[in-house]
């Protein structure tokens, strides 16, 4: 017996959360059945489907990563303008 429009869209849905679960994208499984109501409504392509359910996590990755770069930064410590005691690299002192 042919599975039911309901049926299938009940199976992809839960495909979705346990995909979404394992891949660790919590913000796809929450946007992906309003993104798809909106691109069924505005006739997007599969591929602009796509760039609008990946986005937000890609945004949310990139904005961690540079937030992780900007903590393990290591900024210097201001030199006096004084030469250092003791021998140079060059043996210029």
């Amino acid at each position: 017996m042919p599975a039911t429009k309901a049926a299938q869209r009940r199976d992809v849905a839960a495909e979705i959360a346990y995909l979404t679960r394992v891949l660790k994208a919590p913000t796809l499984r929450e946007s992906a059945p309003r993104l798809a109501e909106r691109a069924h409504a505005e006739n997007w392509s599969h591929e602009e489907y796509l760039v609008a359910c990946l986005q937000p996590d890609y945004y949310k990755a990139l904005t961690r990563s540079a937030s992780n770069n900007c903590r393990r930064t290591v900024f210097r410590s201001r030199h006096s303008a004084a030469p250092r005691r003791g021998k140079s690299p060059t043996g210029s002192l």
